[in-house]
């Protein structure tokens, strides 16, 4: 008896559990896991989404053109120069900063929320303030640069050469605080004792940075690099904002190659097998970081 009512206690308490996950499940088959399935079916299909019964199945043949795609080639290079020119600076810069606001120094506090608020900004209004600080004709920075004497100044979001160093300076800014927070966190588990027996010996702070702190953070250092570089790769609405893919294509992207695709040019098929291509190159980077996290991580 005794038994069989502690039974239909834990399977009460069951069903409370499920009870309350069940909206987020819900929600998660709704909106996620359907919605993924069903791209999968139409990138098979040369789908038209204002008459869904004329769709037809043509097999691979998305997938083929994808490859085949300059464009969509050229964003998928201009992504990887993306994540080399702002995810290492970004990393560098943030631990940097967090080894700095680690000490006791004036106004500790008030610079962490310095630094913390472009990311808490919505990223297109955070976009529109950016451009206009770098306006090549009217911003200040430029305003500073001829200041100082230098006549050439960058185009900046209007040059095809530096497109691509706009947005990753873009990048570097608003993301530098939340990599600040992360670290610094990584920084508060890092013993004194090892910074005090590194003094003893005689080594400088110079030293004590490159030989104990990015060392004993490395951890950290991966988990951000990970989620900086799938950041990188997915960037959308910072390349609208600031270079609508321009000039011409020299600030393309994969993601926003897609988003042309699909709403610009209704190739809803093909715009699928992009995405799916898009995720398959993202799951291999994060495979190939998996992989070398061995060879430098230190737990």
């Amino acid at each position: 008896m005794a038994a069989s009512w502690q039974e239909k206690k834990r399977r009460k308490e069951n069903l409370i559990g499920y009870s309350f996950v069940s909206f987020s499940i819900i929600g998660f088959m709704a909106f996620m896991a359907f919605p993924m399935l069903y791209s999968l079916y139409i990138s098979f299909m040369d789908w038209n989404m204002f008459v869904p019964e004329k769709s037809q199945f043509i097999g691979w043949k998305n997938y083929l053109n994808v490859f085949q795609n300059e464009y969509f080639v050229r964003g998928f290079w201009n992504n990887v120069i993306l994540a080399v020119m702002a995810v290492p600076g970004l990393l560098f810069l943030s631990l940097l900063v967090a080894t700095l606001l680690n000490q006791k120094i004036y106004a500790q506090g008030a610079l962490r929320v310095v630094y913390f608020l472009p990311y808490i900004a919505i990223t297109t209004a955070a976009a529109l303030v950016f451009s206009a600080l770098f306006h090549p004709e009217f911003g200040p920075i430029n305003g500073i640069l001829k200041a100082i004497g230098i006549e050439n100044t960058p185009g900046w979001a209007t040059s095809t050469q530096w497109a691509l160093p706009t947005i990753a300076i873009f990048t570097i800014w608003k993301n530098v605080g939340y990599c600040i927070i992360i670290y610094l966190a990584a920084l508060q588990g890092v013993s004194q004792s090892y910074y005090e027996a590194a003094s003893i010996d005689g080594a400088s702070k110079f030293q004590q940075f490159f030989r104990i702190t990015i060392p004993l953070v490395s951890p950290t250092t991966f988990f951000l690099l990970i989620t900086n570089i799938i950041h990188s790769f997915k960037m959308f609405e910072e390349v609208q904002i600031l270079t609508a893919g321009g000039p011409g294509t020299s600030s393309y992207t994969m993601v926003f190659h897609i988003y042309q695709s699909a709403f610009q040019e209704f190739k809803m098929g093909f715009a699928a097998a992009e995405a799916w291509v898009y995720f398959g190159v993202v799951l291999v980077v994060t495979a190939f970081q998996f992989w070398g996290e061995k060879k430098w991580v230190k737990y």
